[in-house]
């Protein structure tokens, strides 16, 4: 916003220049530039008349010797009447450029040298004033630039405005802010018209069909008015602070927004059809023609003006063209509202189009000084065009715009945010600086009236931040801040997922970390059933290009893309994994968000020197890794094979349970979905449910001392069936062989020759110890028979 000092000092006292910018400036007005109007005149100095004496050659002349704080005093013959020996002159030196563009020469006058000129107003180009030089005050100091001893044109400060100060965009909000700052009574421009007798809601009807974006709109309606050209005044204001002259009744509008910040719009009222306005939504594809000759479609979220039969302005943004006031207009409707902000910005960002009215509006206007400005720019038309003030105002209400009325404020709430020691008196006292009125209220508090005007006050910090900014930011000592270091425990799913993200690393796998964004097509590639609850999608409402319109229900795909990518850039080992959140949505209820991990491997084909030269199959990688990281969350599972999951190989895929609870699916990728994703080589994921693991007790690790007995060792081979799984068998060993057995596990498995087609050989290492006393044989011997005995019934096995 440009604002004219010149203009801005009609309303309110002003300190000196430099001042008023650093104050400014340090209470978040930022000051972009400061540009100076008129005649650059800093070449031109201070001039002392030393001595004036007639010159010798002409009656006219005077031959005067000046001192322009140079070394020696000059000689300059000068024609005006009115100079005289000791007054303080302007002086142009030899080579200085005039306004008119005149480059000043040594020269000779009449015989005389003359090494400058003695300047008059009219020269300077500051006045049509030839009399005589211009005289300047006693106190001007010699050698000085001509501005910086007087006001040779107006100086305007472009200041940036925040989006959330509408108050500040207009000389009325610039002359408070310099009453809060500096104090002085601001001087408030006419605004009661002097009306005629016809009453105004003869002329036209207003009404508001939609409320929702129009809190208030009423208009002043003035008849028997001469469209002209404004007068030179008026356009050199609107000049100076950024616009364009238009016709005495448009630049009486936008004189108006300057000076209180509210938007006007003039109709020409003999083309409102029907003599009615109305505020509504737009009809879906209907068309307005601007006042900028273009011609728009408008969607039904835009809010606007009409009358009887179609849509004459956009509301808040910018007139229409068939209703703009023209050289033949007479009779006029000047309109003045509250528009809801949201409904601006959507409008003037969907047309690309912003305007003086829309900068305004976008940031909130004053509620009560909607007639206020509408009678100024009443009284201002009727001055500038001639006609009458028709009697009254014509108004409309809708629903009101939400405004914080008064907020409770802790007096120490502001010294507890900025380190000072402000009493409640003090804080009062700022406060009234910005219209804000404090009177004590109930428990302490301060209850605080917030002025019509700031729509930006809302919380008690708002007021903490007009304390600060009043008192002064460098008025706030520097201290430490005073605060009670309170232990900071972290929420127990929060450890626990990061125990599962450190013990997925340690298993050696690299973390991903990816936008839980779901493409539709990937869980149909998975072939998840339309029944699965992996199909409570929740849709995203602006998506992220290339990113997925869905959020995750499952973690796999970006897994399987990733793969996807790395093998195609023949990264040949691929051991990834990925925890986070997943989002399954619930009908009429926020998402449910349980946390999981998952995880991929891919082997490789070629083994590295310290592994073992046969490929291990990527199950077992995937399913030893699942084990480890269900230990270290103190989790003990067992294995069941054959998971029902629709995207596992269903021989080589299973569920980690602990009870009736699955913590964890791991197995092969199905073929099927591999090929789909471009995995061309065998690959096993799995995918671990971190929410069931919280919700069950860890069971914690037993420790006991090593027996200093004997252990004795047995090892039983049996052929069973291949479809038995042998971790079954084991569990059944360990539960049948009772509290002497130490350990059990399976170290050897064949097929092949001497085996029978359809069975399997599997070895098992049984360890028996006691901790009290020496095992007698007779004891392992029952205890082993007892296992022989059982695994016959119950698995058909077969003791080789």
């Amino acid at each position: 916003m440009r604002v004219p000092l010149g203009w801005l000092g009609e309303w309110i006292d002003l300190p000196g220049e430099e001042e008023l910018c650093e104050r400014l400036t340090l209470a978040g007005l930022e000051i972009e530039e400061i540009v100076r109007s008129g005649p650059d005149l800093s070449e031109i100095r201070v001039g002392h008349v030393l001595e004036r004496r007639q010159h010798p050659n002409a009656d006219r002349l005077s031959l005067c010797r000046v001192d322009v704080g140079g070394p020696e005093p000059l000689s300059i013959v000068c024609g005006a009447p009115n100079v005289a020996g000791g007054q303080k002159v302007a002086v142009a030196l030899v080579g200085t450029t005039l306004p008119d563009g005149t480059k000043l020469k040594k020269s000779k006058i009449r015989g005389e040298s003359s090494e400058g000129m003695i300047c008059s107003a009219r020269e300077l180009g500051l006045s049509d004033d030839h009399a005589g030089i211009l005289v300047l005050a006693e106190t001007a100091p010699v050698g000085a630039p001509l501005p910086s001893v007087l006001a040779t044109g107006d100086t305007i400060l472009d200041v940036e405005i925040t989006p959330n100060r509408g108050d500040w965009v207009s000389m009325l909000g610039m002359a408070r802010e310099v009453r809060a700052l500096f104090g002085g009574e601001i001087r408030m421009p006419k605004a009661a018209p002097a009306e005629g007798a016809r009453p105004a809601a003869d002329d036209v009807r207003i009404t508001i069909d939609a409320p929702d974006g129009c809190a208030r709109y009423l208009g002043r309606v003035v008849r028997g008015v001469r469209v002209r050209p404004s007068p030179d005044w008026l356009k050199q204001r609107l000049e100076a602070a950024g616009m364009r002259s238009i016709n005495n009744v448009v630049d009486a509008t936008n004189l108006v927004l300057l000076e209180l910040g509210q938007p006007l719009h003039a109709f020409d009222l003999a083309t409102l059809r029907g003599g009615q306005v109305r505020v509504r939504r737009a009809s879906a594809g209907e068309k307005l023609e601007s006042l900028d000759g273009e011609t728009r479609s408008l969607a039904a979220s835009d809010l606007v003006i009409a009358d009887a039969e179609r849509a004459i302005a956009l509301a808040g943004v910018i007139g229409g063209a068939e209703t703009e006031v023209r050289e033949g207009t007479t009779d006029l409707l000047i309109e003045s509202a509250q528009f809801d902000p949201v409904s601006v910005r959507r409008s003037s960002r969907r047309l690309q189009l912003r305007s003086e009215a829309s900068y305004r509006f976008e940031r909130g206007v004053d509620r009560d000084g909607v007639a206020r400005a509408a009678d100024r720019c009443a009284l201002l038309v009727a001055e500038l065009a001639g006609g009458t003030v028709s009697r009254g105002r014509v108004e409309a209400l809708g629903t009101p715009l939400p405004h914080t009325d008064e907020i409770a404020l802790d007096p120490e709430h502001p010294n507890r945010l900025l380190g000072t020691k402000l009493g409640a008196g003090e804080v009062t006292a700022l406060l009234a600086r910005v219209g804000v009125a404090a009177k004590p209220g109930p428990g302490g508090k301060l209850a605080c009236a917030v002025p019509s005007w700031r729509n930006d006050l809302s919380i008690p910090a708002d007021l903490c931040e007009e304390v600060a900014r009043i008192h002064g930011y460098d008025k706030i000592p520097a201290t430490l801040p005073a605060a009670v270091i309170s232990p900071v425990t972290q929420p127990a799913q929060y450890a626990f997922v990061d125990r599962a993200r450190e013990a997925l690393a340690r298993a050696g796998l690299v973390e991903l970390r990816q936008f839980p964004g779901l493409v539709p097509s990937d869980l149909d590639t998975l072939r998840v059933p339309p029944d699965d609850p992996l199909r409570r999608v929740v849709r995203i409402e602006n998506p992220m290009p290339g990113q997925g319109t869905e959020l995750v229900t499952t973690l796999l795909p970006g897994l399987l893309h990733a793969a996807a990518r790395n093998l195609a850039r023949q990264v040949e080992r691929v051991r990834i994994f990925e925890v986070g959140r997943v989002f399954l949505a619930r009908p009429g209820a926020l998402p449910e968000e349980p946390a999981r991990a998952a995880a991929l491997v891919i082997p490789g084909a070629h083994a590295s020197l310290w592994e073992s030269q046969a490929a291990q199959p990527p199950f077992f990688a995937a399913k030893g890794i699942a084990e480890a990281v269900l230990a270290e969350l103190d989790q003990p599972v067992v294995f069941h094979a054959g998971a029902a999951v629709p995207w596992l190989h269903p021989g080589a895929s299973g569920e980690l349970r602990r009870g009736d609870t699955v913590l964890c699916r791991v197995g092969e990728l199905h073929p099927d979905v591999a090929k789909a994703y471009d995995i061309p080589v065998a690959c096993a994921v799995l995918e671990l449910d971190l929410d069931a693991c919280l919700r069950l007790a860890p069971e914690s690790p037993q420790y006991r001392d090593p027996s200093p007995y004997p252990a004795v060792r047995r090892d039983l081979a049996v052929l069973l069936d291949q479809s038995r799984p042998a971790g079954e068998v084991l569990e059944a060993i360990r539960k049948t062989a009772g509290s002497i057995l130490a350990s059990a596990e399976i170290f050897d498995r064949y097929e092949g020759k001497g085996v029978p087609a359809g069975k399997v050989s599997v070895a098992f290492r049984l360890v028996f110890q006691r901790g009290d006393r020496t095992l007698q044989d007779i004891e392992v011997g029952k205890t082993t028979e007892r296992i022989v005995a059982m695994l016959g019934p119950r698995f058909g096995a077969e003791l080789r």
